[in-house]
């Protein structure tokens, strides 16, 4: 028997396993290192008398009793399983009692709180359960804390009772859920309720700053209940489940958890500082429309098996921009899409390690790597193609027919083609093989040939994905924009859905040909010699907003293919920067300039440089009139200094001698001031740390701050020191703190002394992803590389690769998209060095 659970045990106990129903009950201590006792009844029926597995990923010595239908046996355990025996079980209904020591590992407890987080299959590692989502049961929770502790769980509070130091909270009996969807919160919080449109919500927070939370609070059940409304209507189905609360955590490993009446939040993403910027704003609303649309989609209607996850994910965050987007009619929001999903998504298609957006899995173990870039990003980019092919109504329509028929149950992907396939007018089939169930992603050129030069007479545009040679699929309804010296103008390539209104023969041969001119095609669009050039000279005079960004994406995967010089593309930045008015596109020019500056050029090219894009940060950070802009400019002024000018600035901010006006500072934005001149170990820094911790007041954020301080250390014996207690598991539980310290240790300007620390942070990957959150092993990998673009880190990663040719591939490929930025960097450093 497998650890984890394998894809043929969870098949084989979905044919005989039903009707399940658990009785949990915790009693939770207040020393956070003390053991939880907890007692458990399992109630479930079988097909035929047989042999039944629990999954218990906790020491096998944490189980203290096994009762099976009233016969106490010696509980028999298998790799992460507790074995009951068919001798003791029947056909029908059965009953299992367990006294047990619950797992710590998913159950992020901390000195005054503690929260679940069982998604995918960490639920076991708590206390036995049958943890695959397609076996939903229903969940009778008690939970005995400490008396000044609330407690929040997936039903409501049934019944409350105190008795001497502690408090019963007794819940509610749950709806069918998936096992990775049950949770529970317990600790020192603070409650809010609020009546919004006839419904009742609880917010349950830490914050001890009341102004910030004051400041938010309104918004936050606006936007909920808002979403709920919307969500209602769409789906044509009322909410699903019993009550809706939500807590907001210190450091949650991820934005939000969309656990069905307790959804659990990063406390900063829903608590924005003083003076938020549009897109912060228009972010806090999309996080909880997503978490909310979960309520449908992934939660009354879950995946099969997490082959499927993405299905839930792409639908969150689909309606999630459907619920947000009106409310912001000031933000360009195709363009919002673009900059939101593009680059994210091209960050891992184009690696060696992208993988298709339905990816298969044997074992639930390995879940967890699933999630990432391809899934958020690329998914919501090909269910809008979708949409988009299929005409707004057909799809809603659809979709309405897939909720309705699987209601509290589960469903594949292929179950929701087969619905959609009944009204598509196109081959959603052959749609389906490519841009779902196949990897890559495509480059788009076209063919024309012409009569002297004046007339086309053949015009075709194709894509292949690299080392397939595949020109049948990929295909996508696209515009064309074609230019000669003196005009522009579009041609539709509606590839996919009319493949012959693309008819060309006998129009005036353009000079310029730009294969995504409407913007939103996916994929790597081929410049050719006199296109670049135009583009590159000219991409300011482009007036649609959408086309310029889709144009500077272009352009910068052009250089990261050696096909533009970083210096040609930086000149260009710099140029374009003073002049862009779009907030969104010049968020995304200050990404190029960074990406170029620490990882493109090499130290003498900074030296060179480094003096006149401080100056151009800084002055427009002083003189830009958008305080969106103002705080983009400050944000790369931060981050690309390196003169002892600028650290002077910059020090100057942080002590409050020096003030912009209409650019307001957080406590987060002059803690990261203070980590930033800590790295750059300017005069007097550890002062600096010290009164920075001082103006902190939050305890939480104060202990993050305390966590980090190692990592900034000037002394290569600290920061050594650190990095090795970063081998065992308990000292990477909070991996908000862990990721934050891991991007100093990396910094650029560490990045000599900090290439030592790759490979046995490579070495480490496969406990880091079993110990881990789901996200976090690639999060690990990221900001452990992401500092580097030398050939000693190169190097690294090659040989850790070689000695380990047998690697997990769904480790390989974490390891291929979290170093494609270096080898990219490398090879075109050496291709543009002199």
């Amino acid at each position: 028997m497998a650890k984890g659970i394998a894809l043929k045990l969870a098949q084989d106990r979905k044919a005989h396993i039903s009707n399940i129903i658990y009785d949990l009950s915790l009693d939770i201590p207040d020393n956070a290192s003390d053991s939880i006792l907890g007692e458990e009844k399992v109630f479930f029926d079988l097909s035929e008398k047989s042999q039944v597995v629990l999954d218990f990923n906790a020491r096998p010595e944490n189980i203290k009793k096994v009762i099976i239908n009233d016969k106490e046996v010696d509980p028999l355990f298998n790799n992460e399983h507790i074995i009951l025996q068919g001798d003791y079980l029947k056909q029908g209904a059965n009953e299992i009692q367990i006294t047990f020591i619950a797992g710590d590992q998913s159950l992020n407890r901390h000195d005054e709180y503690l929260y679940t987080l069982f998604v995918p299959d960490r639920a076991s590692t708590c206390f036995p359960v049958f943890d695959q989502p397609d076996l939903k049961a229903k969940f009778n929770l008690s939970l005995t804390v400490p008396i000044e502790w609330k407690a929040v769980a997936n039903g409501s509070v049934a019944k409350k009772l105190s008795k001497g130091s502690k408090t019963t909270y007794d819940f509610t009996t749950s709806p069918l859920i998936s096992t990775y969807l049950f949770s529970f919160a317990a600790g020192k919080m603070e409650k809010i309720t609020r009546q919004v449109n006839g419904r009742e919500m609880n917010m349950y927070h830490r914050e001890t700053d009341t102004v910030k939370v004051n400041r938010n609070v309104d918004a936050i059940f606006e936007w909920h209940s808002k979403a709920l409304l919307w969500m209602e209507e769409y789906s044509g189905q009322s909410y699903p489940f019993e009550k809706f609360d939500f807590v907001l955590i210190p450091s949650f490993q991820y934005g939000g958890m969309e656990h069905p009446g307790a959804i659990l939040y990063k406390s900063s993403s829903l608590l924005l500082d003083e003076s938020p910027t549009l897109r912060q704003q228009m972010g806090q609303g999309q996080l909880i429309a997503h978490e909310t649309a979960h309520m449908w989609f992934g939660d009354m209607v879950t995946m099969k098996w997490f082959d499927d996850v993405w299905l839930k994910e792409v639908f969150a965050n689909f309606m999630a921009s459907k619920i947000v987007n009106p409310g912001f009619p000031e933000i360009n929001h195709d363009l919002q899409f673009l900059m939101s999903h593009y680059p994210a998504a091209y960050a891992v298609d184009r690696s060696q390690g992208t993988h298709p957006i339905q990816q298969p899995l044997e074992n639930l173990k390995n879940a967890g790597t699933l999630y990432g870039s391809i899934i958020y990003h690329k998914a919501p980019v090909v269910m809008h193609m979708l949409e988009e092919a299929m005409g707004e109504e057909a799809f809603k329509n659809g979709l309405r027919q897939y909720l309705k028929k699987f209601a509290f149950d589960n469903a594949s992907w292929d179950d929701l083609i087969a619905i959609m396939a009944k009204d598509a007018d196109f081959d959603i089939h052959e749609w389906n093989k490519s841009w779902v169930k196949e990897a890559g992603m495509p480059s788009v050129y076209f063919y024309m040939k012409s009569k002297d030069k004046k007339t086309i007479s053949k015009f075709d545009v194709y894509t292949r994905v690299e080392a397939k040679n595949n020109s049948e699929g990929w295909k996508q309804d696209l515009s064309l924009l074609l230019g000669n010296q003196d005009s522009l103008y579009f041609m539709p390539a509606p590839l996919l859905t009319d493949s012959d209104a693309l008819d060309m023969k006998g129009k005036q041969e353009p000079n310029y040909v730009f294969t995504n001119g409407g913007g939103l095609g996916y994929g790597y669009f081929q410049l050719g010699n006199k296109t670049k050039k135009w583009l590159l000279a000219d991409i300011d005079s482009l007036k649609e907003p959408v086309l310029r960004a889709a144009v500077w994406i272009d352009l910068y995967e052009s250089m990261l293919r050696a096909q533009i010089a970083p210096e040609e593309l930086m000149d260009r930045c710099v140029k374009s920067i003073v002049k862009e008015k779009e907030g969104l596109i010049v968020s995304y020019i200050t990404d190029i300039i960074r990406d170029i500056f620490w990882k493109f050029y090499t130290e003498e090219q900074r030296q060179k440089v480094a003096g006149q894009l401080e100056g151009i940060a800084l002055n427009m950070a002083i003189n830009t009139d958008s305080q969106n802009l103002k705080s983009t400019f400050f944000h790369l002024l931060t981050s690309i200094t390196t003169t002892p000018h600028g650290e002077a600035i910059l020090k100057s901010f942080w002590s409050h001698d020096t003030d912009v006006e209409g650019l307001t500072l957080s406590e987060n934005d002059y803690t990261n001031l203070a980590y930033g001149l800590a790295v750059r170990e300017v005069e007097d820094y550890e002062e600096i740390l010290d009164q920075q911790l001082e103006r902190i007041s939050n305890p939480d954020r104060k202990a993050k701050f305390k966590f980090v301080m190692p990592a900034l250390s000037a002394d290569s014996a600290v920061r050594n020191d650190f990095f090795r207690k970063l081998k065992e598991p308990e000292n990477r539980e909070n991996e908000d703190w862990v990721l934050t310290a891991l991007s100093y240790l990396h910094h650029p300007l560490r990045a000599e002394t900090s290439v030592q620390y790759i490979t046995p942070s490579l070495e480490m990957l496969e406990e880091v992803q079993l110990t881990g959150d789901i996200f976090f092993p690639q999060r690990w990998l990221s900001t452990t590389l992401g500092g580097h673009s030398s050939y000693t880190a190169q190097d690294a990663v090659s040989m850790f690769l070689y000695a380990h040719h047998n690697y997990p591939t769904h480790l390989k490929n974490k390891v291929l998209q979290s170093s494609d930025m270096l080898f990219r960097a490398v090879d075109v450093k050496k291709k543009y060095a002199n």
